[in-house]
């Protein structure tokens, strides 16, 4: 009785050990906090209704190795711009400005499905960068093809890790901004936004691999 108790025990033990293994990852948050009274404003009770999603390189400067954070922060802060996060290639989530403030990412634009959000959105919606390339017809805009051409292949486009990462974030930011749909026109492109001076996060993005489809459903 006492052996088949013990080998019941080591059998459940072995059992939620492989549950326990195969159960979703946790989001974990480093902090990199941006001067926050320099490159954003406190937001008030405005609502958070949207999810701004980008890319970013360091890749006009450094184009064989584009992916320094400390130097993608660094281009961010000098041209006083900023994310409430970005995500490193490895799946790291950096917070750069906190949710109670308007980060500095959106700009001027305007969604076809919310005009009275024109030149405004940073104060309704939460910035994600994730450190990404995209092809040479979203980057044409900010490099030269001698550049570009410079840019390693397996530098192009996003990491298995950071589609785990921004699963786990938007969801995170969801559970605090209810007004956030799980829809594209909630979780948004900055192209989207602003189609006549920015391409992100770019035709590589799947958004398939978020829950979402790759086209913009019809108004």
């Amino acid at each position: 009785m006492k052996k088949s108790f013990t080998v019941f025990a080591l059998l459940l033990c072995t059992a939620f050990l492989g549950a326990a293994q195969t159960q979703p990852g946790q989001l974990k948050i480093v902090d990199r906090l941006m001067d926050q009274s320099r490159v954003s404003n406190p937001r008030g009770n405005r609502p958070v209704e949207y999810i701004m999603l980008h890319f970013s390189s360091d890749c006009s400067a450094h184009p064989e190795s584009p992916y320094n954070i400390d130097s993608v922060i660094g281009t961010l802060s000098h041209g006083n711009a900023s994310a409430n996060y970005i995500i490193d290639r490895d799946g790291t989530v950096y917070r750069l400005v906190k949710e109670d403030r308007v980060a500095w990412h959106a700009g001027k634009g305007a969604l076809p499905w919310a005009p009275y959000y024109t030149n405004s959105l940073n104060s309704h919606s939460i910035g994600i960068e994730m450190l990404g390339i995209s092809t040479w017809k979203d980057m044409k805009m900010f490099v030269s093809k001698a550049t570009f051409d410079k840019i390693p292949k397996e530098d192009i486009g996003f990491t298995d890790a950071q589609y785990k990462a921004v699963n786990l974030l938007i969801a995170d930011i969801r559970s605090r901004w209810p007004l956030i749909k799980m829809d594209r026109h909630h979780i948004v492109a900055h192209s989207t936004y602003a189609p006549t001076r920015r391409t992100d996060p770019g035709e590589v993005f799947d958004w398939t691999k978020i829950g979402l489809p790759k086209e913009l459903p019809k108004e």
